[in-house]
């Protein structure tokens, strides 16, 4: 037994590539920079028909290439009037921001689908947004093109369906475009981005899966948001680890790792994640995509996993990785969560405008509280320090004014009402301090508090006593001569609340006024 070098296992990776036989689908793309070995195709494609399938797509075969001709195999109107919304779980615990998705608003014409025998535009799939691009269509009047926007691409079984937008005064020319040719372009920018957080996600899970990390999910939001994608992984990280798994990731960046595709035909049991550290994880293939392909997406040494999106031909051309930090704090050793948890990262593009963005905001921040941007961290925690003993002093003058004021309470008796119409002790919590230092005083003794302070709503009332009989039934009496009391046109119960244990709360909706009072008078005098 010997323990495998990292050098050996690059010549070993090495080894079988330059032993796998290999077919090439015919005819060419046209010529890009992406490597020529870059798609594998591990079967013979002599009965592939013309028309390609989701899995052997020109975007999948050549992810850098930007435009292609091709023929229209089949044309018609689209049920939809407008591109359906992104797919993808909701992140609810922080506002996403919003995505510019392609929309008809503002623009003429209905949505039509467009077949064609390949394309540059990538359907959605696979956590991936869907590209989107242009028809390129030949002018009848001219030799100049007509461009054609496609706002959206959908995967129906095994085919790619273009939604374009056609104005009113084309469609008769779009219906005609069957058997035609017609240029099809790719939005780069929009591409270049999921392609780059895409193969990112790709390099990050890899890297995590050596820390018995495996990832749950993942999720990203289309272009052009700056919004960072996340992993879903079993527990949350350190800061430690999360700066350990940016650095492992930006040297194989910085390596430039060689991507590839190898395409097999579909079959039972080739639908498995693998990884270097020798796990298969299932993973789901759409239930609607039978009789087609199988690809393995390889980062040379480092991952395999079976993937349908477009993925870049180099780690280099992702350019970088940033792991964004953890919640937990940074000083932790262990983390602050061992449940399912999101860990948040950006790359390519998307990572330098999110950079950017987020300096501007640091800047602000800075200026906001009139500190340079080296003192942000520093001022900040020692507002927060300031703000923390701010708070413990005005619960201890809280504290001592609710006791002053449940000491003269008590002097009233065993039935006594006190009223409050101060913003700043507006809650139930300050009303609590009262009853308490009433209690200390008057142990059998039944109290009601009302806060109302002017043009503040709903109004707080709390009733408590030992006697948990005697505290309900004067909340019961007060509540229901409230209800007789409301304003016309106030509709609902006016009262909402409740209690037990001798301790009952609730909030009244409507303006307090005089009516009410008498109401508190008339319970509390037959109490008495």
């Amino acid at each position: 037994m010997f323990n495998r070098s990292p050098r050996l296992l690059v010549s070993l990776s090495a080894f079988r590539r330059f032993c796998t036989m290999t077919y090439t689908l015919e005819p060419p793309l046209p010529p890009t920079s992406t490597p020529k070995d870059y798609h594998r195709l591990l079967f013979d494609p002599s009965a592939v028909p013309a028309k390609r399938i989701v899995g052997l797509l020109a975007c999948q075969r050549d992810p850098l290439l930007r435009r292609m001709t091709t023929r229209v195999v089949a044309v018609r109107p689209a049920a939809l009037a407008a591109p359906p919304a992104q797919r993808g779980k909701a992140n609810k615990k922080k506002p996403v921001e919003k995505v510019e998705e392609p929309s008809n608003e503002g623009t003429v014409g209905g949505l039509w689908e467009v077949e064609t025998e390949d394309t540059v535009i990538f359907p959605e799939g696979g956590g991936q947004p869907s590209d989107t691009g242009s028809l390129l269509v030949a002018s009848p009047n001219g030799p100049h093109e007509q461009r054609l926007v496609v706002e959206h691409c959908l995967r129906r079984k095994l085919d790619s369906v273009h939604l374009v937008r056609v104005p009113p005064e084309l469609e008769e020319d779009v219906q005609g475009l069957e058997g035609k040719d017609v240029a099809v372009e790719v939005d780069w920018d929009r591409r270049l981005d999921h392609m780059s957080i895409h193969t990112g996600q790709h390099l990050l899970s890899a890297i995590l899966d050596t820390l018995s990390l495996p990832t749950l999910s993942w999720s990203m939001t289309a272009y052009p948001s700056l919004e960072p994608p996340y992993v879903e992984l079993p527990r949350g990280l350190t800061w430690a680890e999360a700066e350990s798994v940016e650095a492992r990731c930006n040297a194989l960046i910085n390596e430039g790792k060689k991507v590839w595709v190898d395409v097999d035909v579909q079959e039972e049991g080739k639908h498995a994640r693998i990884t270097m550290a020798g796990e298969d994880e299932a993973r789901g293939i759409p239930k609607d995509y039978t009789g087609g392909v199988i690809r393995v997406i390889n980062i040379d040494s480092t991952d395999k996993n079976a993937c349908c999106g477009t993925q870049l031909p180099s780690l280099a051309l992702c350019q970088s990785l940033h792991v964004i930090p953890p919640a937990t704090p940074s000083t932790a050793t262990k983390p602050s969560s061992n449940q399912p948890t999101r860990l948040y990262f950006t790359a390519g593009p998307r990572a330098v405008g999110y950079l950017a963005k987020i300096s501007r905001e640091f800047s602000l921040a800075a200026q906001a509280i009139a500190v340079g941007r080296g003192d942000l961290v520093e001022r900040v925690s020692s507002m927060n320090e300031a703000r923390k003993e701010t708070l413990s002093r005005e619960k201890d003058l809280r504290g001592e004014l609710g006791k002053v004021l449940g000491d003269q309470a008590s002097l009233q008796g065993k039935v006594t009402w006190v009223t409050r119409d101060e913003k700043s002790t507006h809650d139930f919590e300050f009303l609590g301090f009262i009853s308490s230092s009433y209690f200390n005083k008057v142990p059998e003794g039944v109290i009601v508090i009302t806060s109302s302070p002017p043009g503040v709503t709903p109004v707080l009332l709390l009733v408590q006593s030992k006697d948990e009989a005697a505290a309900k039934a004067v909340y019961e009496g007060i509540k229901s001569g409230l209800e007789e009391a409301k304003e016309e046109g106030l509709k609902g119960p006016r009262v909402k609340g409740g209690g037990a244990k001798g301790r009952f709360m609730g909030k009244v909706e409507g303006k307090w006024g005089k009516a009410d009072d008498e109401v508190v008078k008339r319970v509390l005098d037959g109490r008495k």
